[in-house]
């Protein structure tokens, strides 16, 4: 019944509005872009993210698979993402590349109004403040941060770690944190208002994520937005070599990837910026100026765009 009623629904669109081409956020939806081209010769692109093209490689359920496989062109959020597409089967020059991109107008410099700040670090409100903002899930590398802390806070004694975020992760990292003696260190701000997370990250002196793959879990960062949005802010970021991060982030130029298994880089690396206010600024400032030059939704938009009107421009002359 359900499928009789998503034909139906799928014909009277196509009769109605005579696409030219049709936008498939995921492989899992796949199997509607295999109808579609079955049944009206209605092309179709899939974006591609990561996680999801790790599970279709591994699934026994081929669909999205084919679908990839199939697409006139599959838009990879990164380098690395790309790469997944081809040992899934995709032929490379039906691939492009597509990053993430961020609103500059409402991630920018800015100064955080004063009672947000002693709302959210209480007591700790007057110290330099490391930021990592995501779920509270293993990839992440909160573990890793607080592992860095006891050296970190030797040489930036009032250092504060906060995190923003909720997840089943946060019993564990309480647990180490008082393991190393840090849990004074640290706030778990859980979630914040999409309004006020811009003046969250406002708050920092660096952003730290230091994410690591789990391929075998099917867990990576296929690119990782909130790079872009703390460099956005001006701020700089400690990133983990992994995944697709080194599109989002610039080695030495809009902050510094460590070895995410490595709490010594990691340690080294916030002592690095937290001590460093020139190389902090700078660092920050020119992850500001490449959002703005390359990572706007205006500029990866008319990209899109441009896939968008060859594919459908193919079709029409098909």
């Amino acid at each position: 019944m359900k499928a009789l009623t998503l034909a139906c629904s799928l014909s009277e669109i196509a009769v109605r509005d005579r696409p030219r081409v049709v936008q498939l956020a995921t492989c899992d939806e796949g199997y509607l872009g295999l109808q579609l081209l079955r049944w009206f010769k209605l092309p179709f692109i899939v974006y591609a993210h990561g996680n999801e093209i790790l599970g279709a490689i591994d699934s026994d359920w081929d669909k999205p698979r084919l679908a990839l496989k199939k697409a006139a062109c599959v838009l990879a959020n990164s380098r690395f993402t790309a790469g997944l597409l081809q040992t899934a089967g995709v032929a490379p020059e039906a691939i492009a590349v597509i990053p993430l991109g961020c609103d500059i107008d409402r991630f920018r410099p800015r100064t955080p109004p004063l009672q947000l700040r002693r709302k959210v670090l209480g007591d700790r409100a007057r110290g330099p403040v490391i930021l990592t903002v995501g779920n509270l899930v293993e990839r992440k590398g909160h573990d890793m941060v607080i592992r860095s802390l006891p050296a970190v806070c030797q040489r930036v004694p009032d250092a504060t770690y906060l995190i923003v975020g909720t997840g089943a992760y946060k019993e564990r990292l309480n647990e180490l944190a008082a393991e190393l003696g840090v849990r004074d260190r640290i706030i778990f701000a859980g979630k914040v208002s999409d309004d006020e997370l811009p003046d969250v990250y406002a708050m920092c002196d660096v952003f730290a994520m230091p994410s690591r793959a789990r391929l075998a879990a099917h867990d990576v960062e296929g690119f990782g937005l909130v790079y872009l949005e703390a460099g956005a802010c001006a701020k700089p970021v400690v990133a983990g070599r992994s995944g697709g991060i080194e599109d989002a982030v610039v080695d030495g130029f809009t902050g510094l990837i460590v070895d995410p298994s490595d709490a010594r880089d990691i340690g080294q690396a916030l002592i690095r910026l937290l001590t460093d206010s020139e190389l902090r600024g700078r660092l920050g400032q020119q992850g500001r100026d490449r959002v703005r030059k390359e990572h706007t939704w205006s500029v990866l938009g008319a990209r899109v765009q441009g896939i968008l009107e060859r594919v459908g421009n193919t079709r029409l002359v098909d």
